[in-house]
């Protein structure tokens, strides 16, 4: 059985899968959502649905936050209600969001001298991988605090990496996002030109998923465009905008050129303002047709 209490802050996407994995695993686990709705999935497994961050956290031994960006992980740790408004002194604040490098290193240190331990655990792959315990998880932290915690995310991974110190965890993330940030306007750009040239859409795609040139993420995204199924989205199009600018930044912090990475941002930005923000990011191919005058296929949702 399972000893560590753990409170989960965020059960979105990814969240909500990895909550309901550890519920299932034994745990004994306290969640907290905005919408509560969203929790009961793992209540049914016997999580707690707590009113509060602070409430989630009163018993934890482990907070864990899976939430969408770094203005919402703050919020639910210092704000009135909390997490550091009650978790106990020695805890530890596991942070499995995709944020910046510089927070996670602000985290540490703030939670260092509050008394508690923090680590970001970034995670890599789909909701379903969540759920059925496959993720990839890189992490940033002291390693005697990595070891204490590892089996917690052995539980919803099947590969966990300590990257090292604070903020190493977060920059492998962003590595892999950029990767996916320029497949993804790259493969929309692709499969327009394919078709103004004469090809099939359906039958493009099909060759574009069975060959070498293709990825796993472009493997899952092929048939959503042939499809144009952008809804329920597994990676949304403006979270990959926020993630790009998180390459942007530090590699602005750096002194690196970034053009193909600032070109498929500015994509994605383009996509987002006219309203596929909320939508899987295969739907910025319906931007690219745009782009090309190909006025033929429905905007998805409605018009732009």
């Amino acid at each position: 059985m399972a000893t560590q209490r753990i409170a989960f802050i965020g059960l979105g996407n990814m969240g909500a899968g990895m909550a309901e994995r550890l519920a299932e695993s034994g745990y004994q686990l306290a969640v907290y959502n905005r919408t509560t709705e969203k929790a009961e999935g793992a209540a049914r497994l016997g999580a707690r649905i707590a009113e509060s961050p602070a409430d989630a956290a009163r018993e934890a031994d482990v907070v864990m936050l899976s939430l969408a960006n770094q203005d919402v992980v703050r919020a639910m740790l210092y704000r009135d209600d909390g997490v550091l408004r009650t978790l106990p002194k020695g805890g530890y604040i596991v942070d499995m969001s995709t944020v910046s490098p510089e927070f996670c290193l602000e985290t540490a240190e703030k939670a260092k001298q509050a008394g508690y331990r923090a680590l970001e655990a970034s995670v890599y792959g789909a909701p379903f991988h969540a759920r059925s315990g496959e993720l990839r998880v890189m992490v940033g932290g002291e390693e005697r605090d990595f070891k204490e915690i590892a089996a917690i995310l052995r539980t919803v991974a099947k590969q966990v990496t300590l990257m090292g110190p604070s903020g190493m965890g977060a920059t492998m993330k962003i590595v892999l996002n950029m990767l996916m940030g320029i497949q993804m306007p790259a493969l929309a750009e692709a499969v327009v030109f394919g078709e103004r040239a004469g090809l099939e859409r359906r039958k493009m795609l099909e060759a574009i998923n069975g060959t070498g040139y293709s990825s796993p993420v472009m493997n899952l995204r092929c048939p959503m465009m042939a499809e144009r199924r952008f809804e329920p989205p597994m990676f949304r199009l403006s979270l990959m905008r926020k993630d790009m600018m998180l390459v942007l930044e530090r590699c602005q912090q750096l002194g690196i050129p970034m053009p193909v990475s600032e070109s498929a941002y500015a994509a994605l930005t383009a996509a987002t303002a006219q309203g596929l923000g909320d939508l899987d990011v295969a739907a910025i191919v319906a931007h690219q047709e745009r782009m090309a005058g190909m006025d033929s296929y429905p905007w998805p949702g409605g018009n732009p």
